[in-house]
């Protein structure tokens, strides 16, 4: 079995994505976590979680779609963690490293969203 790829074509340890190679696909993963999180049918969700959030976008989308919600991006990738710094917003959306596969929410989380990591 292959090692698992970066959108770059780079191998990935899940902590060395280069944003700028995941970028370059960026229209092709949105379409489908923005017809998703349109089906989503919470109304007003106080707290909403982005696991493998990468460079920050769909956090700031989410942030757009529910502004009353705390979102939180949570990634394993220090680089991608810089990128989606540009996207925080100070007491609403930020973004802490995390790795997906022993991650717990401190609290109750209402809405939950992966695009590509559990995939």
């Amino acid at each position: 079995m292959a090692p698992p790829t970066a959108p770059d074509g780079a191998p990935s340890t899940g902590s060395d994505w280069d944003p700028a190679g995941y970028l370059r696909f960026a229209g092709e993963r949105a379409r489908p976590a923005a017809d998703l999180v349109q089906r989503v049918g919470a109304i007003e969700p106080a707290v909403v979680v982005d696991l493998g959030c990468g460079e920050g976008a769909l956090a700031a989308a989410l942030a757009a779609r529910w502004p009353a919600a705390r979102v939180t991006g949570v990634d394993l990738s220090p680089a991608m963690l810089a990128a989606a710094a540009r996207h925080a917003v100070a007491g609403r959306v930020d973004f802490v490293a995390g790795d997906v596969r022993d991650w717990a929410p401190a609290a109750p989380v209402d809405v939950l969203v992966s695009n590509a990591v559990l995939h």
